[in-house]
């Protein structure tokens, strides 16, 4: 009986120091997790229930260690099911001794995870320390510097393109205005005035086609700087589209007539003219170019409830359907456009002049068929 009474107090005396060596060591944990900086730890069974969750993040995150402790995974709300089973295999893998490095992102925030498995009294794993650091601002920089990267890159290509585009375009004007120019000089005598006006025609043709080329560079650097700001103002782009038909219609060759119907009332636009005007005749400049002779180019404005549409229509040669996917990337000529004048940049920056403006730019084509580009720009609000 007397031995029975000790063996007895023996247990509830290893009992008493057992709960006061899991106190101790809990509290120990804690300790440690609650000037934890930047992150948590969250401790393991092999039966998936949260033995301890300390840590400064846990109050950025929203976790209640009240509700979480002891809890098991699945039953835990706020992991999605395949959170939950990765979860699972991470601890069962840190239990059977593996020590695990990965990241994850929660609730908007980055962490470095680091495993570890944990020896019972019996030197046998019981469970698995896992440790939570939050890197979100690493991550946050590592992003800034790979966006900055990918600008300089994308400079670098620029620059390369450039040279390369300007040794090409730049040839054939400059060339054709030196010629010119020379052709003036041995044309002093009377009656060759006629000579002389074709040959400073095709000076002025050859500078307003540098300038073209040289605006688009201009317009492209500013977009990619942030430094176009659409100014609204009211305009009457019906009015506006008339004018621009008119000017073009001087300058382009006969053989190729532009249709336009529109709307017999004005219809007010409120956004930046000047970023229309280059939208509207970028598009018809396009069509014109790439038609061939003795062909229409129809120009089409329509209103509805939020929208004023242009559509410009051409019968030319198209673009190819494995390239359409690429049609307003930067320097981007179709392999069938090779042989015509352009550098590739326009349609690139009448799309992000129309995005500017909350509108919206789409496209049809077929080869050698023609095709059709229409313009969607908000209407102004009615008050």
């Amino acid at each position: 009986m007397v031995a029975s009474n000790l063996s007895l107090e023996d247990q509830i005396d290893e009992t008493k120091e057992a709960e006061k060596s899991a106190i101790a060591s809990k509290s120990l944990s804690s300790a440690i997790a609650k000037n934890f900086p930047n992150g948590f730890i969250i401790v393991f069974n092999s039966n998936f229930e949260m033995l301890l969750l300390e840590g400064e993040a846990i109050v950025k995150l929203n976790l209640d260690t009240m509700v979480f402790e002891g809890a098991n995974v699945d039953d835990i709300p706020v992991f999605s099911k395949k959170q939950k089973s990765k979860l699972k295999q991470d601890v069962l893998k840190t239990i059977a001794g593996e020590h695990l490095r990965f990241q994850i992102k929660f609730r908007n925030l980055y962490f470095s995870v680091n495993t570890i498995p944990l020896l019972g009294d019996n030197t046998v794993i019981s469970s698995g320390l896992f440790v939570y650091t939050d890197i979100t601002a690493q991550k946050k920089i590592e992003r800034e510097d790979k966006n900055a990267l990918k600008k300089e890159q994308e400079l670098n290509e620029l620059k390369s393109r450039f040279v390369s585009m300007a040794s090409h375009e730049f040839r054939t004007p400059l060339s054709a205005i030196q010629t010119s120019a020379i052709l003036i000089g041995r044309q002093n005598e009377a009656g060759k005035e006629q000579k002389r006006e074709k040959y400073v025609a095709q000076i002025k043709k050859n500078v307003k086609q540098l300038v073209v080329i040289l605006n688009d560079f201009l317009s492209l650097s500013k977009l990619g700087e942030g430094k176009v700001i659409a100014n609204k103002e009211l305009f009457d782009f019906v009015a506006l589209s008339k004018t621009l038909i008119e000017e073009v219609s001087v300058t382009k060759k006969t053989g190729k007539n532009i249709i336009f119907s529109s709307p017999k009332k004005p219809i007010s636009l409120n956004l930046d003219s000047k970023l229309v005007r280059h939208i509207f005749l970028n598009l018809l400049s396009n069509a014109i170019k790439y038609s061939p002779k003795n062909t229409d180019i129809n120009i089409k404005i329509e209103e509805s409830t939020f929208f004023v549409s242009l559509q410009v229509q051409d019968k030319g040669i198209g673009i190819p359907k494995e390239e359409q996917d690429k049609l307003f990337d930067r320097f981007f000529r179709a392999k069938n456009a090779q042989n015509i004048q352009g550098t590739g940049l326009g349609l690139n920056i009448v799309k992000q002049y129309v995005e500017l403006m909350d509108g919206t730019i789409t496209f049809t084509s077929d080869t050698n068929k023609g095709t059709t580009f229409l313009v969607k720009l908000p209407k102004p609000i009615k008050k």
